[in-house]
């Protein structure tokens, strides 16, 4: 009988364009990456053994340093995880370690600081646009979702970030740092992209979900009495798979029909989104991203479509490589669990 054959983990790190994969994979304890869709940065962190002192001395890294983190498995090609900027080094022991935790590449000083400032006559994608020169990023996206003009708009007291998704969020637009660029996404097109991969229950190292107990709109009414047209400004938007339900009544500011649409849109995604979450523990995919849509499995009323909110990546000594992903029923098709079970129900009639 052939010997059963185990994939390796591996991984390549450059250090300052230089490879140091040889001399740190003796040492290195483990390599963690973390995927965030939104209002987050991408964030590496790597513990390595520090015996012989060599990092308090000739190796202590330095703030700023570039680092690039490849994933995956030995005779595959890795999967380039990004490009990250030392942020923060700490010593302890005994035994003697060094934890080096790393931001993604281009999270400035600036953007974790906190402004105030105004926009008058902008596009979502203009004031992205300004924030991400100002910080040394480019932006990066698909699509016109963040055309539409802000007559004005004000950053409270918020960091870059904060305010963008705050904007962006209130329309369905997400926002993250990813290398060196300022990314967002259309969230509906996240929502209506298929699924990449099928994880069943047999492929669980651990799980775990929260059933919440939510109240589910049918459909969702966003209306603004425009101060200087004197105009009503109205949008309802359904949820065309809900047998029933309220209807969400919001007062929000709209400068136009298609921002009201847009904001009709997010919050009836919000307010039914998120009644179930999870977790899952599995053995590595590199794959696997944060705003990916994946199918669970085995796991009965849970069964169905998620949507990837975090990954994280992790190739250790004890248990190899492995990826735990953080999920979300963030969809505009109100797909909850009180939909399953009335699915259910009428299946079972």
């Amino acid at each position: 009988m052939d010997a059963l054959t185990v994939a390796q983990p591996a991984f390549r790190l450059l250090y300052e364009q230089k490879d140091v994969t040889v001399d740190l994979a003796p040492i290195i304890l483990g390599v963690t990456y973390t995927d965030a869709l939104a209002g987050e940065s991408d964030e590496l962190e790597l513990t390595i053994e520090d015996r012989d002192g060599r990092w308090k001395n000739g190796w202590f890294p330095g703030k700023g340093d570039r680092l690039t983190l490849d994933m995956g498995y030995a005779g595959q090609e890795l999967a380039t995880m990004g490009r990250f900027e030392i942020d923060e080094v700490e010593f302890s022991g005994p035994p003697d370690t060094v934890s080096i935790r790393a931001l993604a590449a281009g999270v400035k000083e600036a953007l974790r600081t906190a402004t105030t400032a105004g926009f008058e006559s902008e596009t979502l994608r203009q004031i992205a646009s300004g924030i991400a020169e100002r910080n040394g990023l480019t932006l990066v996206g698909e699509g016109d979702a963040i055309d539409r003009t802000y007559e004005r708009v004000t950053q409270h007291g918020e960091t870059d970030l904060a305010f963008l998704n705050r904007l962006g969020l209130a329309e369905g637009i997400v926002f993250a740092i990813k290398g060196g660029q300022l990314v967002w996404h259309d969230q509906g097109k996240l929502d209506a992209a298929g699924t990449i991969l099928v994880i069943k229950r047999t492929d669980m190292l651990r799980f775990s979900f929260r059933a919440k107990t939510a109240t589910t709109y049918k459909a969702c009414r966003v209306s603004h009495h425009h101060p200087k047209t004197k105009a009503l400004i109205t949008h309802t938007e359904t949820a065309e798979d809900l047998p029933s339900g309220d209807t969400l009544n919001l007062a929000e500011r709209c400068e136009s029909p298609e921002q009201a649409q847009a904001k009709a849109q997010a919050a009836l995604r919000a307010a039914n989104g998120r009644q179930v979450e999870g977790s899952i523990n599995l053995y590595g995919k590199p794959r696997l991203r944060a705003g990916c849509n994946i199918e669970v499995q085995g796991l009965g009323l849970l069964d169905g479509t998620y949507q990837i909110q975090s990954a994280r990546h992790s190739i250790d000594r004890q248990q190899g490589y492995t990826t735990e992903i953080e999920l979300a029923t963030q969809t505009a098709q109100g797909k909850t669990l009180k939909t399953k079970r009335i699915i259910a129900l009428e299946t079972a009639e």
